[in-house]
């Protein structure tokens, strides 16, 4: 795994605020067996990663992500941040058993957090906008994380038809 070339800003903002996104999550209590969890961040972790190595491609080059244009070990950890974000986003949606047209709601101001949120990590240079600009990325947020949602949806309806369910 390549190492980044300086040791910045970039690299200092991923591993405080991945730090305190795993201290959050600790301190949660445990809302969904095992096999959903890993599936959760699989998938956020996953849509993440093809998002950015699609639009951060050489043929389409809207924005770069951390020092270098290969992978190295700072990108594994911002897809690591991801997971752990979609993981919070499908916790509290569960925990707060959003329905009806609170769902829009929820999805808007998540989307919006997480324009914020690209925007304060462009600060710190983990993302270097080129051909993209912030108010891009709020229709697909609410695009992801609608899908998000329903993924999440259809996962507690099959395990709740396995024999595995114990609820």
């Amino acid at each position: 795994m390549i190492l980044p070339k300086n040791f910045d800003q970039n690299e200092w903002f991923v591993l405080i605020f991945l730090t305190v996104v795993i201290v959050i999550i600790c301190f949660l209590p445990k809302r969904f067996p095992r096999s959903i969890t890993i599936l959760i961040l699989v998938y956020t972790a996953t849509v993440g990663r093809i998002t950015d190595r699609t639009l951060a491609a050489p043929w389409a080059d809207f924005y770069d992500i951390m020092d270098t244009g290969k992978y190295d070990l700072f990108d594994l950890l911002t897809y690591i941040l991801y997971a752990l974000f979609g993981y919070i986003l499908i916790y509290l949606f569960d925990m707060l058993n959003v329905k009806g047209l609170w769902i829009l709601v929820y999805i808007v101001l998540w989307s919006l957090a997480s324009v914020g949120l690209e925007w304060m990590s462009s600060q710190f240079e983990v993302v270097k906008y080129k051909e993209w600009v912030p108010y891009l990325s709020f229709s697909y947020y609410l695009a992801v994380q609608a899908l998000t949602l329903l993924f999440f949806k259809y996962l507690k309806r099959v395990y709740r038809n396995t024999i595995f369910y114990i609820k």
